[in-house]
This record gives C-alpha cells, sequence and structure tokens, in this order.
C-alpha cells in the first residue's frame, strides 16, 4: 500500500524539483513490477501452444494479479496463524496496486472498445448477424491498425508536456508500450496480407493441410480474439507510463468507429444512402462508454496517486481513505484474541495487495471487523470494516 508521508519526506530533504521528479518516477505508479510469470524452455514452449498465454505475455494480463494466501506464505514467509509478517512482502505488493475503481472499469471498457454495444443495437434494430460477422473481421484488422496509431498518439504528448529534465525519464516509460505496438502493426500486416490472398476463402486440397488447419486456425482464431481484447483492456499500458492506458484507449475506440463508418459502412451497408439515427447511435455510444472511463481514470490517477501531464504533481499529499473509526476498546480485545491463539479459528482471506486479512467475530456498524495479519498495525494497515477495506484494497478473495 502507498505510504502517506511520501511528498513530505521528499519535500524535507534539500532535493530540487527536477530531482524530486526524477525520484518519483522510480516509484509507483510509475514504476510497476509485471505480475511473476513462469520463465525457462517449458514456459516458453507452453506460450507457443496455449496461443492466450502468448498473447498474455505480449499485452499484459487478462485480470488485475493478486496474491493469495499461499502466496504470500512463499513469498514473505507469512505465518497467519500467529500473526508474524514478512518484511519483504510490503514493497512487493505496493508495485502492484492498482486504484479499485479502475480496476472495476477495465472490464466494461474494454467491452466497449470492442463495440459489445454496437452489436446488442444493431441486433435490436433488425440487422443480420452474418453482416455483422463480416464487420466484425474488418473491425478486427481496424483496431490492429489503429492501436498503434493510437499509441503514439498517446506517448508523444507525454514526453513533450514532461517537465525539462525528465523527458528522457518518461521516454524511457513509453519504449516498451511501443515495441508492442510495433509488434501489433507487424500482426496487422500478416492478417491483411493474408486476407488478400485469399486466406479467408481458402480451401484445403489434401487431408494433411486439412489437418493443419483444423489445429492451426483455433489457434489463431483464439489468439487474434485474445490480442483484440487486451489491447482494449490494456492499451499497451502494461511496463509503461500511467497514462499511456487512459490516453491510448479514447483515440483507439474512436479511430476504430470512424474507419468503420468511412471504409465499411458507407461501401457496403449504406452505399449512397442516409443512415438511421439508430446507426449514429450504435456507432458512437462505445467510444463515448470508452472516453467517459479514461477521463475517470485520468482525474483519479490526478487525485489518488499525484500524476500530471508533465509529471508528478508538485507538493501532492496522498488523500486519506474515509475509513470508519473502530473503537480502541474493541480494538485491544481483538489484539488479546490474537495473543491467546483465537485466530485459528477466524475465516482468513487475502486483498488486492496481498495483505492477509482475519474475518473477526466481531461487528461495528452492522459490519464484520477485519483484523490484518501484519507485525504492527500503521496509520495504513489497521483494523477496518470489510466495506472499507475493499473500497480501499479491491475486492477480497
Amino acid at each position: 500500500m502507498p505510504s502517506w508521508p511520501f511528498w513530505s519526506e521528499i519535500r524535507g530533504t534539500s532535493m530540487t524539483a527536477a530531482d524530486a521528479d526524477t525520484a518519483a518516477y522510480d516509484r509507483p505508479p510509475y514504476r510497476t513490477s509485471a505480475p511473476p510469470q513462469p520463465g525457462g524452455a517449458a514456459a516458453w514452449v507452453l506460450d507457443v501452444f496455449l496461443p492466450w498465454r502468448l498473447a498474455r505475455r505480449l499485452y499484459g494480463p487478462f485480470r488485475v494479479f493478486r496474491f493469495t494466501a499461499a502466496d504470500v506464505v512463499g513469498l514473505a514467509g507469512v505465518d497467519a496463524l500467529t500473526g508474524r509478517y514478512g518484511q519483504s512482502i510490503a514493497s512487493a505488493v505496493a508495485e502492484r496496486a492498482i486504484d479499485p475503481v479502475v480496476e472495476r472499469l477495465l472490464l466494461p471498457r474494454a467491452l466497449l472498445g470492442l463495440g459489445l454495444l454496437m452489436v446488442v443495437i444493431r441486433l435490436a434494430t433488425g440487422t443480420d448477424v452474418n453482416d455483422l460477422i463480416d464487420e466484425a473481421f474488418g473491425d478486427s484488422l481496424l483496431m490492429l491498425g489503429t492501436g498503434p496509431v493510437s499509441l503514439l498518439l498517446a506517448c508523444v504528448p507525454l514526453v513533450a508536456l514532461a517537465r525539462p529534465g525528465t523527458r528522457r525519464t518518461v521516454a524511457r516509460l513509453v519504449v516498451r508500450p511501443l515495441l508492442t505496438a510495433l509488434i501489433t502493426a507487424a500482426f496487422c500486416g500478416l492478417f491483411v496480407y493474408w486476407a488478400s490472398h485469399g486466406g479467408a476463402n481458402y480451401s484445403p486440397r489434401s487431408v494433411g493441410t486439412l489437418l493443419v488447419w483444423l489445429i492451426l486456425g483455433p489457434w489463431i482464431a483464439t489468439f487474434f480474439f485474445s490480442v483484440l481484447y487486451l489491447i482494449h483492456r490494456n492499451a499497451f499500458s502494461v511496463g509503461g507510463h500511467p497514462l499511456v492506458r487512459p490516453l491510448a484507449c479514447v483515440p483507439l475506440a474512436w479511430l476504430t468507429a470512424v474507419g468503420h463508418a468511412l471504409l465499411i459502412d458507407l461501401v457496403y451497408a449504406y452505399p449512397g444512402a442516409h443512415p438511421p439515427p439508430a446507426y449514429f447511435l450504435a456507432l458512437f455510444a462505445g467510444p463515448l462508454g470508452v472516453t467517459v472511463t479514461a477521463v475517470i481514470e485520468v482525474v483519479l490517477l490526478r487525485r489518488r496517486q499525484g500524476v500530471g501531464f508533465r509529471g508528478p504533481l508538485p507538493g501532492w499529499i496522498p488523500p486519506r481513505p474515509r475509513i470508519t473509526p473502530i473503537p480502541g476498546d474493541l480494538v485491544a480485545r481483538l489484539h488479546a484474541d490474537v495473543a491467546r491463539g483465537h485466530a485459528y479459528a477466524w475465516p482468513r482471506l487475502t486483498d488486492r495487495n496481498g495483505v492477509v486479512w482475519a474475518v473477526t467475530p466481531a461487528t461495528w456498524s452492522r459490519q464484520p471487523v477485519m483484523w490484518p495479519y501484519v507485525p504492527a498495525l500503521t496509520e495504513e494497515i489497521r483494523p477496518m470494516l470489510r466495506s472499507d477495506l475493499e473500497a480501499v484494497a479491491g475486492p477480497l478473495t
């Protein structure tokens, strides 16, 4: 979890403003470690045979990484029953933190960007299913083609607006997203070449070729749609600047919608005709929804993590979460129960950051009180109501 006195510590040193900015770029949310992935030759072999794993390795996770209780024990030497907690876990889980509100926005944003709302509206207005399937293939190529362009539209302003002395640092923060965009552009070129040379209508002429296509076809389809989903969910942002995702997803959605209108609908669906109002609703509802979620993410990054377009906001102090106070005598009784070993029977859950919490039998304001397994209670990690905990640290698992 973030440390509240972070910026006060910087102001208390002899750092210049530029030094403070540079130091902040080496901390979350600018520098975040990627979720651990299995390494070695065996993992790469699995990635080759399982297309969704290869897509995840290139474009980031399908969901926010969460530690399980077993992971915490293995990484930090937690003895949850006695309350001993390894110190090394604190920095590890902090780097994997993501705002709970943003975490909940990623799935609907991806579905809106993929055109789910457009499909629903088009079906409700009587559009033929076969026509939608044909349009979906064209939209897929548009997404692969506009993805790299959208990333450039996001990264170039971030580098140009960075404060003097930090532009090189910001440029390094967009290197990995740009490399992923180059890979995507290569994929798009291969798919266009394949489709233009009759790949979509290819008919195997031998049993051996048919068997190859029966294996290769599902692999390509699974990889293709996994990539499309992850492009909209993560927007090439894995290992990059925190503003890459909200800034890249907006032009991606709008460019795809405009390209769909100009290259598909005006040529095939409505040649020389004026589309009905429902068409415009279906076309632009998704991009509008993506834009709204991106604005929310930018505002949250600014208010809760001090991320500005020019860099870390000067003098920013992390806001304190609104947590219902729990009476001191109740906390003291729970502490005594933990010391006596009563916590052995308490159910245990893990939050988004990997901290293990016990569901105590005590209640306050008609909600269960959660007890954290940490070496010592702090301002950030202390007994709190379950609803407050989930608002601060995401869903419990």
